[in-house]
C-alpha cells in the first residue's frame, strides 16, 4: 500500500516537471500593451475670418513621437487634387492639450474649399485628418469679401494659450499699429510696434514671454492695441 502511493506521489511530480517544461497547460503572463496613438485629436475646424483669409485650427490631447503637421487645401473632397500649402508645423510632443492656428491667406477668388491636417511620424509615415469643409463669398468688384475694415483687436486665439497665441488685428487705414501686453497688476511685460502700409488683416505671434525673452508665469493678461486715436484691448490666459 505505501509503495503504490509512493509510486503515485512520484508519477505526478514527474508531471508536474514536465508540464513545467513543455508549458502545456500552463497560462501565458498577461500583457499590458503600452502603445499610444502618435497623436490624439479632439478638434479640427476652419473659418473665414477676412481679406482673403481662413482660419484654420486644431486641438490635440496628446502628441508623441511626430515630426511635424502640413496643411492642404482643395477645391473638392477629392484629396489626390488637393495641395500642399503649408510649411512644416513643429509639434508640441507633450502629453497634454495644445492649440495649433495656421492662417490661409492666399485665397484669391469665391468658391469652395476643403482643408486636411496632415500629422507626420518620425519614422515618416503619417495620417490625413479631414477634410473640413469653408464658402468663401467675395464682393464681384473689388474680388474681396464685403466685410467692413474696423481698427482693433479681432481675435486672439487661442485663449486661454501655452505656450503661444496668434494675435490678429486691422487697420481700416494704413499707418502704424502698438500693441501691449500687460500683466495682472498693469506692468507692462512685452510691446511690438509694426507699421503697414495698407489697411487690411494682420497677424501677431506672441510667444508668452516677456523683453528680457522669459517665459512668462501662469495668469492673466491684458493686449492693448493703438492705432492713431483708436485703443481697444482684450484679456487673455496663459495656463501652464
Amino acid at each position: 500500500m505505501k509503495r503504490n502511493l509512493l509510486a503515485t506521489v512520484l508519477l505526478l511530480l514527474c508531471a508536474g516537471y514536465l508540464l513545467a517544461l513543455t508549458g502545456f497547460g500552463v497560462s501565458a503572463p498577461f500583457e499590458i500593451s503600452t502603445d499610444t496613438l502618435p497623436v490624439e485629436l479632439s478638434s479640427f475646424t476652419a473659418a473665414v475670418t477676412g481679406q482673403n483669409t481662413v482660419r484654420i485650427s486644431w486641438v490635440t490631447q496628446s502628441e508623441s513621437n511626430l515630426y511635424g503637421y502640413y496643411i492642404y487645401r482643395g477645391s473638392s473632397s477629392e484629396l489626390s487634387v488637393s495641395s500642399l500649402i503649408s510649411d512644416l508645423i513643429a509639434p508640441a510632443n507633450t502629453p497634454s492639450q495644445n492649440y495649433y492656428v495656421y492662417m490661409d491667406n492666399e485665397i484669391s477668388e469665391s468658391g469652395e474649399y476643403y482643408y486636411w491636417l496632415y500629422s507626420q511620424e518620425i519614422d515618416g509615415s503619417g495620417t490625413y485628418h479631414g477634410p473640413i469643409f469653408v464658402q468663401v463669398e467675395m464682393d464681384a468688384g473689388q474680388g474681396l469679401p464685403a466685410i467692413p475694415l474696423h481698427t482693433g483687436l479681432r481675435n486672439i486665439y487661442p485663449n486661454p494659450f501655452n505656450p503661444s497665441t496668434t494675435i490678429s488685428y486691422q487697420l481700416e487705414d494704413s499707418g502704424q499699429a502698438d500693441i501691449s501686453i500687460y500683466n495682472a497688476r498693469g506692468q507692462k511685460v512685452q510691446s511690438y510696434s509694426r507699421h503697414h502700409a495698407t489697411p487690411g488683416y494682420f497677424n501677431l505671434l506672441f510667444d508668452g514671454k516677456d523683453t528680457s525673452g522669459s517665459s512668462l508665469s501662469s495668469g492673466v493678461y491684458h493686449v492693448v492695441m493703438i492705432s492713431g486715436k483708436q485703443v481697444s484691448n482684450q484679456k487673455i490666459v496663459l495656463l501652464k
